[in-house]
């Protein structure tokens, strides 16, 4: 019978093919590391793209209804604004009721139709009475019980703390409106927790986040006159302009392997909505 011969792999052979296995490792390894690299950087934008638009949808809601004549402005400056917010929409079922000579009333609005974000906390919310003459008075809620209306439907009895501005009930009848209002200030902070900035909506001692991280100038207002000249005057303002920086989370790395923190911006001008411009 003819021997039989047997043939292993060689030395060079072996070196090769481990060279062969690595540049395809490393061509694997560098494809799915790119792949990943593009779907971090594309989720941290989509971050920052959505507190963007939280910005472009909230400020300018707040903003618009502003009667800066009328005292809705409290304190404005550069990096933060104190407003008050309409937070309910309500007209009265019955006269006012008087509740004692030092100025106090007794307002019941009906449940429906009522319009607003939620029903009047005596805690934070105060109210503006529409008076003859087109007046709007406030007055702080000191106390909020269901009562019925004449007619039998559901309403709501809010008792005003006494304020010399409402000893005079005349021109207040059924069917007055009465504005629902909290004074909040939107302001740029820094977290203690994070070290980040945000975008914070503070109404008294109580600060949350409404959007961000932003960068450390990532709010900024200029307000404006009806003649579009800049203004201090508080009453005088017929335009906000808001500009938000915000930066991604994290860094990202860039087509030339750098990492970096890229900005996006908005600009938004609000012109107010009870403010009409000359």
């Amino acid at each position: 019978m003819p021997l039989l011969t047997r043939r292993g792999t060689t030395l060079v052979e072996l070196l090769v093919a481990l060279t062969l296995l690595g540049v395809l490792g490393a061509t694997v390894v560098a494809v799915l590391c790119g792949i990943q690299n593009a779907y971090r950087a594309q989720t941290l934008s989509a971050d920052r793209a959505q507190s963007l638009r939280v910005a472009a949808a909230l400020l300018p809601a707040e903003l618009r209804e502003l009667d800066a004549a009328g005292g809705d402005i409290v304190r404005m400056d550069s990096s933060a604004i104190t407003i008050r917010a309409p937070r309910q929409f309500a007209a009265l079922c019955r006269p006012p009721e008087p509740t004692g000579p030092a100025g106090g009333l007794a307002l019941t609005v009906r449940d429906r139709p009522r319009y607003g974000l939620r029903d009047f906390n005596p805690g934070t919310d105060s109210v503006l009475l529409f008076r003859a003459g087109g007046r709007w008075v406030p007055a702080s809620i000191a106390l909020r019980a269901a009562a019925p209306c004449p007619d039998g439907s559901s309403g709501e009895r809010l008792t005003l703390a006494p304020t010399p501005a409402l000893t005079d009930d005349r021109g207040v009848e059924t069917g007055t409106p009465v504005l629902g209002f909290e004074t909040t200030t939107y302001r740029l902070y820094r977290s203690s927790e994070d070290r980040r900035w945000y975008v914070g909506q503070q109404t008294g001692s109580d600060l949350q986040p409404v959007l961000g991280p932003v960068t450390p100038a990532g709010l900024a207002f200029a307000y404006f006159d009806s003649t579009d000249a800049p203004t201090a005057d508080p009453f005088r303002v017929a335009l906000i302009e808001i500009r938000v920086r915000a930066p991604t989370t994290e860094p990202i790395r860039t087509r030339d392997g750098r990492l970096a923190v890229p900005v996006d911006s908005v600009v938004l001008v609000v012109a107010l909505r009870n403010n009409p411009r000359d």
